[in-house]
């Protein structure tokens, strides 16, 4: 893809959330092996949950008031220590790359504060599962739905193997806005792996669905994807993409659907349950 003044379009800027889990590491070295090709740099962003550390711990009045307070720090402080070491982590993994990075942390909400700064990225990268809340939630993880309500940047969602090549990708399209998003955001993320590429409709009329596979293959080709299939199936997309497709895929794209644009962005129920399986590589925008 080339801009107005001609230049090829790239991702230059890439973030990834960080926590405490092993998907964050794995979102790290999948941001790196993008960052490579790319001539990208990668920024860790960690985010202290204060709001929520604090509101864990049932404010107390009397005698016990300032037991509850010095919990609140015991709380805040390991929480900080935490936060540390997976940023050192995150530094570790870039630096055997060879991948420029910077490291941040934050204090307050994280969903708020990764909104604030996924702006001024191009692409995040981040694990199908998240554990933004550990100090008070333990070792229970969140699917990466929350997230995703938070943001206008794409996002590239990994299991715990992240993605480590990227040779064959499975558009699922249906001429939707998010879908013709996640289409477009793909272009400039996957021009210099070129993939083979695989796009299905699913559950569409005869006529709508040509126009969309035509359209489609027409915009990838131009943008010099050569391997380009294009798949019309009359099931819906639950059903539309065989087990067999699945287990040799590296990455699916698909789009975030939204009925109010601004107060109901949802994740469609296909889309949710590729989430919840956890062990394929999602391209998601809205």
């Amino acid at each position: 893809m080339r801009n107005l003044y001609g230049n090829a379009m790239k991702v230059k800027r890439i973030l990834v959330p960080l926590d405490s889990s092993s998907f964050s590491d794995s979102a790290a070295r999948t941001a790196c092996m993008l960052a490579e090709k790319h001539d990208a740099t990668v920024a860790g962003v960690a985010v202290l949950d204060s709001p929520e550390i604090r509101s864990s711990i049932i404010p107390a009045v009397g005698p016990y008031y300032p037991m509850m307070l010095d919990a609140v720090r015991e709380k805040l402080h390991h929480a900080d220590q935490v936060l540390h070491e997976s940023m050192e982590r995150f530094a570790g993994i870039c630096a055997e790359a060879g991948v420029e990075h910077r490291e941040t942390e934050y204090e307050g909400i994280p969903a708020q504060k990764l909104l604030e700064s996924s702006i001024f990225h191009d692409v995040i990268v981040t694990g199908l599962e998240t554990h933004f809340h550990f100090e008070t939630r333990g070792g229970e993880g969140e699917s990466i739905d929350k997230l995703l309500k938070h943001t206008a940047t794409p996002v590239l969602a990994v299991p715990e193997t992240g993605l480590t090549k990227l040779e064959n990708v499975v558009i699922t399209f249906d001429g939707s806005f998010g879908a013709s998003r996640a289409l477009r955001d793909f272009l400039i993320l996957a021009e210099p792996f070129q993939p083979d590429i695989t796009v299905i409709t699913a559950g569409l009329e005869r006529e709508k669905s040509d126009f969309l596979l035509g359209n489609a293959g027409k915009l990838l080709r131009a943008h010099g994807f050569s391997s380009v299939e294009l798949v019309a199936k009359e099931e819906e997309i639950e059903d539309a993409i065989p087990e067999s497709l699945l287990r040799t895929t590296d990455l699916i794209v698909a789009g975030i659907h939204s009925k109010h644009r601004i107060k109901d962005i949802f994740v469609g129920s296909f889309t949710s349950k590729l989430i919840a399986s956890g062990n394929i590589p999602l391209f998601l925008s809205h």
